[in-house]
């Protein structure tokens, strides 16, 4: 019985040997895969923060083309406003000068049209004085 009871004895210490063995395996691995995840995880983040720098240098250049451009199309706006302006007083001024250039040549046409008449009295006495 001895034997027996030493062969479940050694039995019951070699499973518990491989037991401590399996466990003590199992937690060597599971602290690689700890600092494995922790270092892809650091590689990850680095990647990510990379990427998104990027893309902040992209959306940074474009907002500063967009600026450029806003600026560059208020000054052409404030210049066509300035020649807008300048067109508009031009045309005041020659609405003006239509108005003297209307009257004077009204005058011109009052003068002519007395000219006329005088020319035609004149015309009408020639003729009278050429008949007697």
């Amino acid at each position: 019985m001895s034997l027996r009871s030493l062969s479940k004895g050694r039995f019951l210490i070699a499973i518990l040997i491989f037991t401590f063995f399996v466990w003590i395996a199992y937690l060597y691995l599971n602290s690689l895969q700890s600092d494995y995840n922790s270092t892809e995880s650091g590689n990850r983040c680095m990647s990510e923060l990379t990427s998104i720098k990027y893309q902040l240098n992209v959306v940074t250049e474009y907002k500063n083309r967009i600026d450029r451009l806003l600026t560059e199309t208020q000054k052409a706006r404030e210049a066509d406003k300035g020649r807008y302006k300048d067109v508009l007083e031009s045309c005041g001024a020659m609405k003006q000068h239509i108005a003297i250039c209307q009257s004077q040549f009204e005058d011109l046409q009052s003068e002519c049209k007395k000219v006329k008449e005088d020319y035609d009295k004149l015309k009408i006495d020639a003729e009278k004085i050429k008949t007697s």
